[in-house]
């Protein structure tokens, strides 16, 4: 289903959370989608994941029987006697990624940098292009 967003309707959404709450603090928030870009190279798949605020160590990077797991946790920290209007997205995320057999899984690296989860693997070598030699065949008679 495809809707419209309405930027009045969510201004009045938002104003309601600042201004409603008992706590004078936004109580509704969105979710965490975990953003990724899969890049490809003749030598290897990058996953580029976007995780502003998150730390290295609220980051679990699993795999299992080609599945690769992404998870982690971006907490909103709230002061006290601070009304806020939430536009960001907060709490507890999870992607799952199969791999295909054609990569090396085994030698796969993570690196986070400004916020930005690098995954790199790469591929086993019968899965590289390679370019095959044609023979010019003779012809008939020669």
């Amino acid at each position: 289903m495809l809707s419209t967003w309405n930027a009045v309707s969510t201004l009045n959404r938002m104003m309601d959370d600042v201004m409603g709450s008992s706590v004078g603090a936004a109580t509704t928030s969105r979710d965490f989608d975990l953003a990724l870009d899969v890049r490809t190279t003749d030598d290897e798949v990058v996953l580029v994941c976007d995780v502003p605020g998150v730390r290295a160590e609220e980051l679990d990077v699993t795999l299992e029987d080609h599945v690769l797991t992404v998870r982690g946790v971006r907490k909103f920290e709230q002061r006290e006697n601070e009304r806020v209007m939430l536009g960001r997205a907060y709490g507890a995320f999870a992607r799952r990624i199969t791999l295909a057999d054609t990569l090396d899984d085994g030698n796969l690296s993570a690196q986070l940098v400004d916020g930005v989860l690098t995954i790199r693997i790469p591929k086993q070598p019968k899965a590289k292009p390679r370019k095959i030699k044609v023979d010019g065949a003779k012809q008939l008679g020669e």
